[in-house]
Formats: C-alpha cells, sequence, structure tokens
C-alpha cells in the first residue's frame, strides 16, 4: 500500500455536499479521503482511457489507410493486366479481320464517346 501524504485541499461547499451525498450512496466510503481518493482514481482512469482511445483510433486509422493503398496497388496492377490483355485482343482480331487504320479509328472513336455517354455501362443490345 502507498504510503499517505497529509495535504490542505480547499473545496467548495457544494463539493462537500457532493461528498457527503457519495458517502450515504456508498457505505464503503467511510472518510472524505476515501471519497476523494476514488474520485481521483476515477478521474484519472477516465482521462487515460481518452488518451487510449486516441491512440488506437489512430492506430486503427493508420491500418485501415494502409490496408486501402494496398487494395488499390492491387486494383491498378490488375487493370493493368487486363489492358495488356484487352490491347493483345484487339491486335489479334485486327490483325485477323484486317482493319485499316481509318476503319479503327472510327470504331474506336465511337466506343470511346459510347463509354463516356453511358459512364462506362454498355448494353450488349444496344452496341451497334
Amino acid at each position: 500500500m502507498d504510503k499517505k501524504e497529509q495535504i490542505a485541499v480547499q473545496l467548495p461547499q457544494s463539493t462537500l455536499k457532493k461528498i457527503a451525498s457519495l458517502q450515504k450512496l456508498d457505505n464503503s466510503l467511510t472518510s472524505r479521503n476515501i471519497c476523494i481518493e476514488k474520485a481521483v482514481d476515477f478521474y484519472f482512469s477516465y482521462l487515460t482511457s481518452e488518451i487510449s482511445q486516441d491512440y488506437l483510433l489512430s492506430v486503427v486509422g493508420q491500418k485501415v489507410e494502409g490496408l486501402i493503398n494496398k487494395s488499390t496497388n492491387r486494383i491498378a496492377k490488375l487493370d493493368f493486366k487486363e489492358a495488356v490483355e484487352i490491347n493483345l485482343l484487339t491486335r489479334i482480331l485486327a490483325s485477323q479481320l484486317e482493319i485499316d487504320k481509318m476503319s479503327y479509328d472510327k470504331l474506336r472513336k465511337k466506343a470511346v464517346d459510347d463509354v463516356k455517354a453511358t459512364q462506362g455501362i454498355i448494353n450488349i443490345y444496344d452496341a451497334k
């Protein structure tokens, strides 16, 4: 048990009334000293838990940000791989159908216009 030190404390009458009320509510608070000591312990725990919560929220935020960045990188890599495959497929198809540059450019312009107009949502039945 900690060695206790006597100090002088000046408290307003309203605080003394609160201490008396707490003593009546809790039989274990046999003296003002115990009541004040428990109040200080409670307040200390309250403040340090707020600090802990701030720390934990910061750590969780950093972890979430890391997960988002990792997912973004994965999606970017998959998008790159998909773009390569689509480019390869387009080149194979164009070489087999022997599409000239002018026809290809017209088809590409129509594709870009369609994607812009539909925000990327293309109905296969509307494609002509």
